[in-house]
């Protein structure tokens, strides 16, 4: 067992490698960045993050210049609860610690309710003309949640109008997929208009139903997720569905790593769109109440709905999309404050992002 000498400008702080550990995996252990250490031996000589260290053995990992300071600590702090059932990595104090914040059912969904009230506070005060919200609204542990939220919405707020439409697609048993959406539509007394696979495949042009719009998608994308038809699909007729009823605002089930990921994804392609929880394509306004959301907490809060859509996942073949999830997955843990501004930007705390004008050289 050797020892690592992690050092930046703010602290020192030693991590204990195991017996037949490499130093790249003790501080992948640690959640720490290999890429960001210079590392040497005693007598600053190269060393390989591939090196196994013997026992008693010292070496000096050096922060590079950006992540040098504080954040880097390893160490999560517990907000813990007698019966919880699920946590999220929160940010505590003017150090941002990383902490985990344990709930209660009833605690979670007062969370999860708080910030979806307030999202639905905002958009109807923005637009006062009223008419029914449509809901996008599935049979899955994100459908339970926003149903059972929207439900709890319209019970405070009898004025408030909300329609869902519950469709479809090929990856799921299509009955027990439609009865579940329906079952928390009635149990949270939501008016719903359902569209099996066939309606929806007529609804959006299709002849031969979903088969042959995800065989088309493969063909033409064959390293992207047939998942991400499957979202296309519910949001096309979704669309299709609201223009036909005059509605302009719908509520989809985006949670805080789909925000996250789609962020970074914008970052890499220079294409920047609106950020959620509102956001106007093709004159319908996406409503994203769960934006702030971690996915772990909406599926810990309805685990039967969520292991049955896992149990029917299909096989990742997209490497672009599971980098940026792997990405936002370690943005929510280990830097939750800065999740919450890729989710809300208007949050960031003000930064120089160009020369003050008092260092500018006035001319001569």
């Amino acid at each position: 067992m050797g020892t690592i000498r992690a050092r930046t400008t703010a602290f020192d702080f030693d991590l204990k490698t195991r017996d037949g550990e490499s130093i790249l995996e003790a501080l992948r252990r640690s959640a720490l960045p290999a890429q960001g250490f210079l590392l040497h031996d005693e007598d600053g000589g190269f060393l390989s993050l591939a090196t196994v260290l013997s026992t008693g053995q010292r070496v000096n990992a050096f922060s590079l210049r950006n992540p040098d300071f504080g954040v880097l600590n390893p160490s999560v702090q517990v907000a813990g609860r007698d019966d919880a059932v699920a946590e999220i990595f929160a940010a505590d104090g003017t150090d941002q610690k990383p902490t985990l914040v344990q709930f209660t059912r009833a605690e979670g969904i007062d969370y999860v309710y708080a910030a979806v009230s307030k999202v639905l506070h905002d958009y109807r005060h923005a637009h006062p003309e009223g008419g029914d919200i449509q809901i996008a609204l599935s049979g899955g542990g994100d459908g339970r949640i926003v149903g059972e939220c929207v439900g709890r919405y319209k019970t405070e707020h009898p004025d408030a109008a909300f329609h869902a439409v519950i469709t479809a697609n090929g990856f799921e048993d299509e009955t027990e997929h439609l009865d579940s959406a329906i079952g928390i539509a009635k149990r949270f007394a939501l008016p719903y208009t359902v569209f099996n696979e066939d309606d929806s495949a007529k609804k959006l042009g299709f002849a031969n139903g979903f088969a042959s719009a995800l065989e088309r998608y493969r063909d033409e994308f064959p390293d992207d997720e047939a998942e991400i038809l499957a979202t296309y699909w519910v949001q096309e007729l979704n669309f299709a569905v609201a223009r036909d009823a005059g509605r302009t605002g719908i509520i989809f089930g985006f949670n805080l790593e789909d925000v996250i990921a789609e962020r970074l994804y914008q970052a890499l392609t220079g294409r920047h769109l609106d950020p959620y929880p509102v956001r106007q394509a093709e004159g319908i306004n996406l409503i994203a109440p769960l934006y702030r959301i971690p996915k772990k907490l909406i599926d810990a809060l309805d685990v039967t709905n969520s292991m049955r859509n896992y149990e029917r996942r299909q096989a990742s073949v997209s490497y672009l999309r599971s980098a940026m999830y792997f990405l936002a997955y370690h943005v929510v843990e280990r830097f939750p404050a800065l999740a919450a501004a890729y989710a809300d930007p208007t949050i960031v705390a003000s930064a120089s992002e160009e020369p003050p004008p008092w260092l500018i050289a006035s001319p001569n």
